[in-house]
């Protein structure tokens, strides 16, 4: 399995990191004094990623709504210290038609656009009333430490009793969630991991804390790229000889030429003394790393045809780069939207989330590779013209699937139930 990671800038490093002290600290909360969890709702408080529901009350046996948990996984990603008015404008068009509240707009649309809600499909689950799930936090908090599903490797397997009632697609997650000790993999008293139970305020405390404290020390690089300023007013580059120029692909007259290159971002790295790193895998699967100037100007970074800047890149995107000398001058997303019309088996279906899992075989050199399906707006019937519901579909069948792939998966438009 594959954890994508990209290490935010941020300036505040005093909103993630705990104190020593915390299991002492007052509280400004009235009804926690006895609560199992008292220690990570103070730290959770003092770190700003959690506020009371009143002045003087937490409610930790409340059920925590799907809004509030993403405010909080947002904050711990550092969103205090970012402008997203542009991001929020980007996604205007899907918070308006879902009826996002005002207080959770910007939150929301950050997720919308680092992929820790996907898309309007999920969108759909959303509402003031909504309640987090255990699942939910888990999925949320994984793809905000950007786990990835690595088809190469085994499926993951659980120990817990109900594993089965865990869908595949969301398992990657939820052991991630175990590695690093945000849950336990034994389950509950009676080894359940019960993914459909509303988590309470108290629960996402102590799951945010410590995914918090993993996420500052494993994702996150608190100080920004810096460069040494002498007494004079000149700047002097950061020691790093891997950023030294080094002329490629030279003409006779010594001319730096500029060469394209495409693939999908594996890694970005962010350092406290080096320019930020990517990594690029070709089709080929070869791996190609590139200096990724931070002082890139907007014009230069084109994500789905509008001007961004570099900390909007993320592992996942296939984008184009002009480089000279090892050094990425202009970056591009490239559209990989595609019709297909394919024949499929079925591996899982997701009714909650209207999604499926399948298996496309090439039928010339015999491999099968996973796909995920959204099922949404998708027409599903049989070889009769018989019109069906998405709960007709079972893993084993074989379906021709028609639809518009990404790199997300396959949107489909229409799906036939083989006899």
């Amino acid at each position: 399995m594959k954890y994508k990671k990209i290490a935010a800038i941020l300036t505040a490093a005093t909103i993630f990191i705990s104190t020593t002290t915390v299991a002492f600290a007052e509280t400004p909360f009235t009804d926690i004094e006895k609560n199992w969890a008292k220690t990570h709702i103070i730290s959770v408080n003092e770190k700003g990623l959690m506020n009371g529901t009143t002045s003087d009350k937490f409610s930790p046996d409340t059920a925590v709504n799907k809004y509030s948990a993403i405010i909080s996984i947002a904050r711990m990603m550092g969103i205090a210290n970012m402008d997203l008015s542009d991001i929020t404008a980007k996604h205007k068009g899907v918070l308006d038609k879902y009826k996002v509240p005002d207080y959770a707009q910007k939150e929301t649309a950050f997720c919308l656009e680092k992929g820790i809600i996907q898309g309007e499909i999920e969108m759909d689950k959303f509402g003031a009333q909504s309640k987090a799930t255990k699942l939910d936090v888990c999925v949320y908090l994984g793809r905000a430490f950007g786990v990835q599903l690595d088809t190469s490797k085994p499926p993951v397997t659980l120990a817990y009793k109900d594993a089965l009632a865990i869908p595949s697609m969301y398992k990657i997650y939820v052991d991630h969630m175990i590695k690093i000790g945000v849950i336990d993999g034994k389950g509950d008293a009676e080894g359940l991991f019960r993914p459909d139970t509303p988590v309470t305020r108290a629960m996402f405390a102590k799951m945010l804390d410590l995914a918090s404290a993993e996420y500052v020390s494993t994702t996150v690089s608190t100080e920004p790229p810096v460069v040494s300023v002498p007494s004079g007013n000149t700047q002097t580059p950061p020691k790093d000889e891997e950023n030294i120029d080094v002329p490629i692909n030279n003409t006779d007259n010594g001319t730096k030429t500029t060469t394209k290159d495409q693939g999908i971002i594996d890694t970005i790295t962010y350092t406290r003394n080096a320019q930020p790193k990517i990594v690029l895998e070709n089709e080929s699967k070869s791996l190609t790393e590139y200096t990724l100037p931070a002082d890139l100007i907007k014009e230069n970074v084109i994500i789905n045809g509008q001007l961004s800047d570099i900390y909007s890149l993320r592992p996942g995107l296939y984008v184009e780069v002009e480089v000279i000398s090892g050094k990425i001058d202009k970056i591009s997303t490239v559209d990989m939207t595609k019709r297909v019309n394919i024949q499929a088996i079925v591996k899982q279906v997701d009714l909650l989330n209207s999604l499926m899992i399948v298996d496309v075989y090439d039928v010339q050199d015999g491999t099968a590779s996973e796909k995920k399906v959204f099922m949404r707006d998708a027409k599903i019937g049989d070889m009769s013209f018989n019109l069906l519901s998405l709960d007709a579909l079972s893993p084993g069948q074989s379906i021709n699937l028609i639809g518009i792939e990404d790199m997300e998966g396959i949107k489909a438009q229409t799906v036939i139930l083989n006899k």
